[in-house]
């Protein structure tokens, strides 16, 4: 397991705007989201229109990588990673090349794939060991682990966030930050 100590924040994650949801608003600085109404933005092949996602802007296909994402005002969330090649467009980019944990308050919107958050949390960090084939989840206030996915990375991994839609104006990722 990864310490979540081993994790220095140093830089923001950048969000892509080009492959965030109509509802989803980034922030001036690319570095959280919040949700809204639908946004006038262009219907790109990137562009997720189904599920309210967006992607960090760098991928990886070598290297250890970590980041911290702030989730504690937000009922209900997804984050992780994914392969470059998944389905933006339609309901399918749960169903292969996502490795991911979610927090459902009430339980009604959880998939089931990725590994279920029983807790509300503050913040939630991401370990990715690409050559290992490992991304671990952490609660870096507690030092705790969540979850570890073990597998053998081929393609090029991207940040990924998600934000359902309970409350208006919520925000999801603040002060995302990679090591």
């Amino acid at each position: 397991l990864v310490s979540s100590v081993d994790c220095v924040s140093s830089a923001p994650v950048i969000l892509d705007p080009n492959t965030a949801h109509p509802r989803l608003v980034l922030s001036d600085d690319l570095t959280s989201v919040r949700f809204r109404g639908y946004q006038p933005v262009p219907d790109n092949p990137e562009r997720f229109d189904y599920h309210r996602c967006v992607l960090g802007s760098e991928g990886f296909n070598s290297g250890a990588h970590c980041w911290d994402v702030e989730v504690k005002q937000s009922k209900h969330w997804r984050l992780g990673v994914t392969t470059a090649s998944n389905q933006r467009k339609g309901g399918g980019f749960f169903n292969t090349g996502v490795w991911f944990v979610e927090y459902d308050y009430d339980g009604w919107y959880s998939l089931g794939s990725g590994f279920d958050v029983k807790q509300q949390l503050d913040r939630v960090r991401v370990n990715l060991d690409y050559n290992g084939g490992t991304v671990s989840f952490s609660d870096p206030v507690t030092n705790t682990h969540l979850h570890t996915f073990t597998t053998s990375f081929t393609h090029t991994l991207f940040p990924f966030f998600l934000h359902l839609f309970i409350f208006k104006n919520e925000e999801l990722l603040k002060h995302v930050m990679k090591g």
